[in-house]
């Protein structure tokens, strides 16, 4: 049923109001009420299917179209709006569609001075992929997602590790993936008083994970207290078999979209990806499990701007200017669902919950 009325509000939306919704936006941006835009896309044909009906025709037509999917809201006041395109990453990575690309930008401009928007947020892979790919600058009022992600994972480190005992501080985290992101985060990490590595993970040319092979990274990941995954799909980490490698004792921060179903795995894992802030919701919630409430890590660098007026590239600057704002990350909202699964008691430990970063509560 929420499927079905999500399709018809898209299809409504952007069909039959498409050019009256312009002409609203445009009103309304002229008392300040959309600050920024923040522009989503689906992960799988599932995902993409929770919006857009799978037919032919009317995907040809959406492509490359960001459509209104939502607001962003301030308590009972908008500030912003998410558009969705039907788009897939793999799609709009391939070099022949440059032009569909520059389209999409071009739109998403014209749309911002339309709304009288301050700063533009691109969801997940969409500014790596526009700059990497199609030598898009990343440059304001364009956002790419990097300094969110980073900061939502520290932020769900740190929350893990204040549900705990000081002295079990996460000794090792191992970084699978992520390329730049990997990188950039490890570095922020080491920064921060922990001892990380990012581990080298590979792809064949069909996109199939090959296995860890040096010796060193996997030592280090059966050693971690806690491993970071950047892979793309849930299904990349279960097909590495890097929960078997790992200590059953490990929490996981998972940021893969889909997710690793928790099913599948002995660990512990947490969603690294979600953030939050009082009063700030999305409505309609985002595809794909999201809340209302729970805010993509991808939208805190154009949410982040939008309210400082300063565009940040270094990632300590950034994360402080978050930390002000009083942005965190949306695990504290949900002990109970994080203690439902918990590994077995390991020696020295009085609580398996002390171990995967759940409060012990006695009544």
């Amino acid at each position: 049923m929420i499927t079905f009325l999500r399709q018809f509000i898209f299809l409504f939306v952007g069909l039959v109001l498409r050019w009256p919704l312009w002409a609203v936006i445009a009103v309304l941006g002229r008392f300040g009420l959309f600050r920024m835009m923040f522009l989503v896309y689906p992960t799988d044909e599932l995902e993409c299917s929770a919006f857009c009906p799978n037919i032919k025709p009317l995907r040809r037509f959406f492509s490359g179209r960001p459509t209104p999917g939502g607001l962003i809201m301030e308590g009972f006041r908008p500030m912003g709006i998410y558009f969705v395109i039907p788009n897939l990453p793999i799609e709009l990575a391939r070099k022949k569609n440059r032009p569909l690309v520059e389209s999409i930008v071009s739109r998403l401009l014209w749309i911002r001075r339309l709304a009288g928007a301050k700063t533009i947020g691109l969801a997940g892979q969409l500014g790596p992929i526009f700059a990497r790919r199609h030598n898009i600058d990343m440059t304001p009022p364009l956002f790419s997602s990097i300094n969110g992600n980073i900061f939502s994972i520290h932020e769900a480190i740190r929350w893990a590790s204040r549900q705990r005992n000081a002295s079990l501080k996460p000794r090792k985290i191992a970084i699978l993936g992520g390329g730049e992101m990997g990188l950039s985060l490890q570095q922020y990490l080491e920064k921060s008083g922990y001892l990380s590595r990012t581990l080298a993970v590979r792809f064949t040319r069909r996109g199939k994970i090959l296995p860890l092979t040096e010796e060193e990274s996997q030592i280090f990941l059966e050693e971690s207290d806690l491993i970071v995954n950047l892979l793309p799909k849930g299904d990349d980490f279960l097909d590495g078999n890097f929960h078997h490698i790992a200590s059953p004792h490990a929490a996981i921060i998972d940021f893969s979209r889909p997710a690793v179903d928790p099913g599948k795995v002995r660990q512990k894992i947490y969603m690294g990806n979600r953030l939050q802030r009082s009063g700030i919701r999305f409505m309609l919630a985002l595809p794909g499990g999201w809340q209302q409430r729970e805010l993509p890590a991808c939208s805190l660098p154009a949410m982040l701007a939008m309210f400082s007026g300063k565009a940040l590239e270094e990632v300590e600057s950034f994360c402080r200017l978050a930390q002000s704002y009083s942005f965190a990350t949306a695990l504290m909202d949900r002990p109970t669902a994080a203690a439902e699964r918990m590994p077995p008691i390991p020696s020295g430990f009085s609580d398996a919950r002390e171990v995967v970063g759940i409060p012990v509560v006695t009544s």
